[in-house]
């Protein structure tokens, strides 16, 4: 026969540990009431996204920005996902790179680095195209835009947000490389089948580029030629090696034509 005083504290032990394990499942439900409270509380108007904060924006208007992350909807804070924001906002037209920061409890803070056009072409009887060092078209102007090379032989031009052709990008890269003191000497960039890059210059004399390797070194000796020599008579500027340029009288050869002239 049991002794009672031992039966009795082993019922006492079973209790405790009972109690304990109510403890623990009370403590467990607990914590999951306090996170679906949380998440719930989360998902409320109170941490959405209320205040769009957004710097950088020359070109790309708020509304562009609001629109294509979808902030319009005032989203929680919690279902906001940066990188696919970063991810629409750089298919805008001006924009090269974007960070979007969630600052709680109500904020979105949208940060751009817009693109800069380095030529123009015209795409239309009353329209010209901005273009950026990789080729993609940022806008359109009605008036040519001062202080940008025109360049010719393009073709079609896309909407905003479009890239030019890739055969074409030697073209946006020599406009690109052309130092401001010569841009008013400059009437166009286009190609030539059999010189590549030609750059017109409002004198009618064609200065050959060619390939668009050694741009500077190419355009310190354009410049360097347009100082010191006298360019009676003269028809091309061959550029190719940059080091020794060649002048060659005017001649009006097909295969010296440049297509597309501006």
């Amino acid at each position: 026969m049991t002794d009672p005083r031992i039966q009795a504290r082993r019922v006492g032990v079973q209790r405790a540990k009972g109690r304990r394990r109510l403890r623990a499942v009370l403590a467990v439900l607990g914590l999951g009431g306090l996170g679906a409270g949380g998440v719930a509380g989360a998902h409320s108007s109170l941490f959405a996204a209320r205040s769009v904060v957004i710097a950088g924006a020359v070109h790309t208007s708020r509304a562009e920005v609001v629109s294509v992350t979808g902030l319009w909807r005032r989203p929680p804070l919690i279902d906001v996902s940066p990188s696919s924001m970063e991810r629409e906002l750089d298919s805008l037209p001006w924009v090269a790179s974007s960070t979007v920061r969630v600052a709680w409890p109500s904020t979105v803070a949208v940060a751009l680095v817009e693109r800069v056009p380095v030529a123009t072409a015209k795409s239309a009887p009353h329209s010209y195209a901005l273009i950026d060092e990789t080729g993609r078209v940022l806008a359109f102007e009605p008036n040519r835009p001062a202080g940008l090379p025109l360049v010719v032989d393009l073709g079609p031009i896309g909407l905003p947000g479009s890239s030019i052709a890739k055969e074409n990008l030697p073209l946006v890269a020599t406009a690109a490389a052309l130092p401001v003191s010569l841009l008013a000497k400059v009437r166009s960039i286009g190609d030539s089948p059999s010189l590549g890059v030609v750059v017109q210059l409002n004198d009618g004399v064609r200065a050959v580029v060619g390939a668009d390797q050694s741009l500077l070194q190419k355009f310190v000796s354009l410049a360097t030629v347009l100082q010191r020599v006298s360019l009676a008579g003269v028809g091309l500027i061959d550029l190719r090696v940059p080091s020794s340029p060649v002048l060659t009288p005017q001649v009006t050869s097909p295969n010296l034509q440049l297509q597309g002239r501006g």
